[in-house]
């Protein structure tokens, strides 16, 4: 009797057909699983490929917006190689900021390629500042702002040792050139850097309604150009240079696109901007406690304040 069966399921052509069928199908269905994972995985290769070479000429583009940006933002710093990390989701890239005293850099921390702007300090009464590294943090006052005390830090300037080197924030009692700026300094002091006046008339109102701190500037908030390149060597033309940075950062896109572009308008009011008529209305100045007591009795020198200090080996 089973062999009967065997052969009637031998020659019955329905069970045959259905299991044809059946087999085709599952086949067809592992054939097509197979091609579209297949495919799903070069177009994924494709895509890494694809993010990987463009990510870092992305990455490239904002790090040159963002040091253009440092380049005329906050006084005496300095930005130094971007290290870049990338990767397929998170790219980033981080650079050791600086300062500069007499060519001596003093590290002040880390940024990196999506560091905000807004900085956050200790301040034990609203005219003094010191960062969470513990660094004296400068402080800067707008000629036309109006307070009740105005701090002047040089007369505390005894209590350092005669071969340290001091790093000086000066705020002017009016806008100068650059040239005017220049003579008012003695010969031993260096001039590191100038801060520049980019503030409109409704700022400067809003500067003069408000109260301290609200309407002190630190060194991280100020605009302006350093005289002294990345290694501490004298610029020949630092307006021009602080200049190019300005226009570069109008016209590329970046996060500082809009705020370049209203320091350009600020700047150019009155037409080209030169070393004869660029309005410099502060500065930072490094030099050794005998030069910078020659500048108590500076009448241009509104306000002072003291940043970093290290010790000279000259």
């Amino acid at each position: 009797m089973k062999d009967n069966h065997e052969l009637d399921d031998l020659f019955s052509f329905e069970k045959n057909e259905k299991n044809l069928i059946t087999k085709a199908k599952q086949k067809s269905t592992i054939r097509m699983v197979f091609i579209s994972g297949l495919v799903s995985l070069l177009v994924l290769t494709l895509i890494i490929l694809v993010k990987l070479q463009v990510t870092p000429w992305l990455l490239n583009k904002e790090l040159i917006a963002q040091e253009t940006y440092y380049e005329v933002h906050g006084a005496n710093s300095f930005i130094g190689p971007w290290e870049e990390s990338i990767q397929i989701i998170g790219s980033k890239a981080t650079a050791p900021q600086y300062k500069l005293l007499d060519g001596r850099p003093v590290y002040l921390g880390e940024i990196s390629n999506n560091s905000d702007k807004i900085e956050v300090h200790l301040t034990p009464n609203e005219y003094e500042t010191y960062s969470y590294l513990g660094g004296k943090v400068m402080n800067f006052i707008h000629p036309e702002v109006k307070l009740n005390h105005v701090p002047n830090e040089l007369k505390n300037i005894d209590m350092f040792q005669d071969h340290q080197l001091i790093e000086m924030g000066l705020s002017f009692d009016k806008a100068y050139s650059l040239d005017e700026v220049k003579a008012m300094l003695p010969k031993d002091i260096a001039l590191q850097w100038a801060w520049v006046d980019v503030y409109s008339v409704e700022e400067v109102n809003s500067l003069q309604t408000s109260e301290p701190p609200a309407n002190i500037f630190t060194e991280n908030e100020v605009f302006g150009f350093s005289l002294v390149d990345k290694t501490g060597i004298r610029l020949k033309d630092p307006v021009k240079e602080f200049m190019d940075s300005v226009v570069y950062g109008k016209n590329h896109m970046g996060p500082y696109k809009r705020d370049m572009a209203t320091f350009y308008e600020t700047l150019t009011e009155q037409g080209e901007v030169d070393e004869t008529n660029i309005k410099v209305i502060g500065s930072v100045v490094v030099g050794k406690k005998v030069a910078l007591k020659q500048l108590q009795n500076e009448s241009g020198v509104r306000a002072s304040s003291i940043g970093a200090v290290v010790d000279s080996f000259k």
